[in-house]
């Protein structure tokens, strides 16, 4: 498989038409992934790779111009790949310590996940003031596209900014008439995961952190409309709990 790499909107050339991308343009990409295909994997001009433009484009395309500062592409012909789910899933995930949190946002995209929002809750271990977040949202972003790349999507998940949990928790239940199936994840829930793979249907995911949900927040979610759901008899740490949940779903629908 070549290798494949972004390209954005916003990097076109400014002589070329605001378009959606077609075979035969010329789009530029920025100075990090043109050092990355220049200078890292060593391509020259008329190297063969796939570029896809995040919002489900994806073509053949060569190396115009190997600049490691301002790389040119020229894309060829359309690539019809059909990787994305049956499903889709947003999975809500509470903060987690060290790289848990860049494995489980990395994971959950090549899992197949549509969109993925960090809260921080009352038992998070992570504290993040504005200027961090910002910074982890930036660190994120590019967790996401290089899963994208290396997953064969073409379409990167929607990655929104940090959150408070109870913040996010009063937007869902003010949209609480949405046709969406809410879900969060407790140890103690009678409902298995199994009954909620509803084809058509977008799924939200709730995912404490290390700690779980507070007794308020759990509270708080059922009121929201989060149904509670139990993953079996065993005590998934969080980085793994989400992540066994959106493949568990994926395989009752049919994905797998």
């Amino acid at each position: 498989m070549p290798p494949r790499v972004l390209f954005e909107a916003g990097e076109r050339p400014a002589e070329e038409p605001r378009t959606p991308a077609a075979a035969g343009q010329l789009v530029a990409l920025d100075e990090r992934r043109s050092h990355h295909l220049v200078r890292v994997l060593r391509l020259r001009a008329g190297a063969a790779l796939e570029a896809f433009d995040g919002q489900g484009g994806a073509f053949a395309a060569t190396i115009d111009t190997a600049d490691p500062r301002r790389c040119l592409l020229r894309l060829g012909e359309p690539i019809a790949r059909a990787v994305e789910s049956p499903l889709h899933i947003t999975l809500a995930q509470c903060l987690s310590t060290a790289d848990r949190m860049d494995w489980t946002i990395e994971k959950a995209v090549e899992l197949g996940a549509n969109a993925i929002v960090p809260l921080s809750s009352a038992r998070s271990q992570v504290r993040l003031d504005a200027a961090r977040a910002a910074r982890k949202l930036e660190h994120w972003r590019h967790i996401v596209e290089s899963a994208c790349t290396q997953s064969g999507r073409a379409r990167l998940p929607a990655l929104s900014p940090l959150q408070p949990l109870r913040d996010y928790i009063s937007a869902a239940s003010q949209a609480a008439a949405e046709p969406v199936r809410r879900l969060v994840l407790d140890p103690e829930a009678g409902t298995p995961l199994s009954s909620s793979a509803v084809r058509g249907v977008p799924l939200v995911l709730l995912v404490g952190p290390e700690s779980g949900l507070s007794a308020d927040e759990l509270q708080a979610a059922r009121d929201a409309g989060f149904a509670p759901v139990a993953l079996g008899p065993r005590i998934l740490r969080t980085e793994t709990a989400g992540l066994a949940a959106i493949a568990a779903l994926q395989a009752l629908a049919g994905d797998f």
